[in-house]
């Protein structure tokens, strides 16, 4: 078959395809979208959508008014005119393949070009679903809201830089008219600046039908009984900045729909308030972070204010605020890292009692605890860990802290987690790794796990590197790669040198894992001589 009579939408993913590659310096192949759609006939439309599908900033947009309207100076674009009814609908040919606008800033077009863009005799972008607006002058807001059309299913407000918006009159009286412009609304992603900003963006969201995800800013408890009200919503994000209690009879608790909770707060013991102040009883994924950079805002935190973390009653709060459905928990405290000596905290030592409460959330595929200490936790307490979480893929365990506490796990712990666990794809881990008697149990009876090629052990001292690359080489035959410390260059007895020591660990096992193939290529050309005999 030649390629121009394929169906459409088999067309549009080639182009898309195509147009989503980038050359060596990093740049995309746009112009070879562009020259398919001068191909011929039959191209030209998917191309055209391609091309037009996903645009950044508005100079694609002005590049389409006709020669000697639209002038580049050293400020950015000017008009010496404004355009005839015949001149926007050539531009409109154009403008309704918009499917996905990223505004950064304006600072390239004067008045005269917002003025014709929002004089516009019909809607400047009518088919547009996606709009991330990173600029927070209202004197460009009349373009903002000529840009808010019902067809949008997703809006991203913010300042340059994604920085979270300074409050203000003009734009809560935007926010509040959100929902009748663009009343098929599914992701908000928006926050004020300030303590309690963010409180007024949940009145405006409330009474939104199809919302099922926002980001957003601080928020209390007034903000989360506005939200628990909101059936739609799957995936929350937000930031806490100290908590109020709530009465016995009015915490907010979200029952139905809510499937992602990820809570920022700038210090550790921030969290516990919090949690006991709050139901997420349908969540499937619950992350806690303290204030770091993510993909919406920065949360500027220069001085981190510590305060005394209880871990026991940090876990027991997330317990009974999450329940036992909970399949993905994350605590990540990278951000006290750049603090001198965050990570190396006494407070962030896990003892084997905060572990209990985290035994309930029996359908466990992913715990990320990694920032704290766990060298309390030895191998027997390991396997009732295992045992309580058969689901478990990714098993991230205090190997990123900078205590330098000898960790109780021995090589034992491992094979309890390869034994009980039989899913895992991903394992970071500190243990205290020696040769073990591979004659007897655990070790005898678990069968190995193929999926794992490579693990992370943090700051694991390590005695006879052969013998333990032999021992992880049965229990995970395709391992090949093993990463230690990426802290710390400098560390005591007993961990010095275990660097070195990991490095050869690896070096050995790919030497057995290549011997091993060679092993099972030459069974099978046996085999095929045999039957052939």
């Amino acid at each position: 078959m030649y390629i121009c009579r394929l169906p459409e939408d088999i067309l549009l993913d080639i182009f898309q395809t195509v147009h989503d590659e980038v050359d060596s310096l990093g740049y995309p192949y746009h112009h070879t979208t562009a020259a398919l759609a001068r191909t011929c006939r039959l191209f030209k439309e998917p191309a055209l959508n391609t091309l037009w599908k996903k645009v950044s900033g508005l100079e694609p947009l002005i590049s389409c008014f006709p020669e000697g309207v639209s002038i580049k100076t050293r400020g950015g674009f000017t008009l010496t005119r404004i355009l005839s009814p015949g001149e926007w609908d050539t531009v409109g040919q154009y403008a309704r393949r918009i499917r996905s606008l990223t505004i950064s800033q304006l600072d390239d077009i004067d008045d005269r070009v917002m003025q014709v863009l929002i004089s516009s005799p019909a809607p400047l972008l009518p088919d547009l679903r996606n709009l991330e607006w990173w600029e927070d002058r209202e004197c460009f807001f009349p373009l903002l809201r000529t840009l808010l059309v019902p067809t949008i299913r997703s809006v991203k407000l913010g300042s340059t830089s994604r920085h979270p918006w300074a409050p203000s009159f003009t734009k809560s009286a935007l926010l509040a008219s959100l929902g009748a412009r663009c009343p098929s609304i599914q992701e908000l992603v928006c926050a004020y600046s300030g303590t309690n900003g963010s409180h007024e963006i949940c009145e405006f969201v409330c009474n939104w039908q199809e919302l099922f995800r926002l980001v957003t800013g601080v928020l209390d408890i007034r903000s989360l009984h506005h939200l628990a009200s909101l059936r739609s919503l799957k995936s929350l994000q937000f930031k806490i900045n100290g908590f109020d209690d709530a009465q016995p009879n009015s915490i907010p608790t979200f029952s139905s729909q809510l499937h992602e909770v990820s809570i920022t707060a700038p210090a550790p013991f921030l969290f516990n308030r919090c949690l006991r102040n709050v139901r997420f009883l349908s969540c499937r994924s619950a992350v806690l972070s303290v204030g770091q950079i993510n993909e919406s805002f920065y949360y500027d935190s220069r001085e981190i204010p510590y305060g005394s973390l209880d871990i026991p009653d940090l876990i027991d709060s997330f317990s009974k605020s999450f329940s036992p459905i909970l399949e993905r928990i994350s605590i990540d405290f990278a951000y006290l890292s750049r603090a001198e000596d965050g990570l190396a905290d006494p407070d962030l030592v896990l003892g084997v009692d905060a572990i209990a409460p985290l035994l309930s959330f029996n359908r466990l595929t992913k715990l990320d605890i990694n920032f704290f200490c766990t060298s309390a936790v030895d191998d027997a307490t390991l396997k009732i860990m295992t045992q309580s979480w058969p689901q478990l893929e990714e098993f991230r365990f205090g190997s990123e802290t900078r205590r330098l506490d000898p960790p109780s796990l021995t090589f034992i712990g491992l094979v309890h987690l390869i034994q009980h666990c039989w899913y895992l794809r991903n394992v970071e881990m500190a243990l205290n790794a020696c040769p073990i008697d591979i004659g007897c149990e655990p070790f005898l009876s678990t069968i190995p796990n193929e999926n794992l090629t490579s693990i992370f052990v943090g700051i694991s001292p390590i005695v006879n590197p052969m013998a333990v690359a032999c021992q992880l080489h049965m229990l995970l035959p395709n391992l090949t790669t093993v990463n230690a410390t990426r802290i710390l260059s400098r560390l005591p007895r007993p961990f010095k040198n275990i660097k070195d020591e990991w490095r050869k660990v690896e070096e050995s096992l790919v030497v057995l894992t290549e011997c091993a193939k060679m092993k099972k290529k030459m069974g099978r050309l046996l085999q095929e001589r045999s039957l052939l005999a």
